[in-house]
């Protein structure tokens, strides 16, 4: 997880800063007041860091049942915690899925490019 943070962090540098700014600006509001920024990261990272992209399609369900949680329980978010186990554990296989994905395609394509070319 921390080099899907670092690709974020590389390909959405403007749009991150932005959002932590405003949080760092509002901390009471940071939720209502900072939905604009929020979703330009989330837009740059999902079109930018494939990875995630890859977990939001194969955790849709996980993802789901933790954002309903939190949104039913805004006061009480540790009644989430089961909730945040189950997308933790599916974003970790999705994970290792997409990385041995990843290499597979790049192995292939390394094939591709050793094998002698037929005129």
């Amino acid at each position: 997880m921390d080099d899907t943070l670092e690709q974020v962090r590389e390909k959405c540098a403007l749009q991150l800063q932005m959002y932590q700014s405003c949080v760092e600006n509002y901390p009471n509001t940071w939720d209502k007041s900072c939905l604009q920024q929020k979703r330009a990261l989330t837009k740059c990272s999902e079109e930018n860091v494939g990875i995630l992209k890859f977990v939001k399609q194969h955790c849709t369900k996980p993802i789901k049942a933790y954002d309903e949680c939190l949104n039913a329980n805004p006061e009480n978010p540790e009644q989430c915690m089961n909730a945040l186990k189950e997308l933790y554990f599916c974003t970790e296989a999705t994970s290792i899925a997409y990385r041995d994905q990843q290499a597979k395609d790049q192995g292939q394509q390394k094939k591709e490019q050793e094998q002698p070319k037929k005129d």
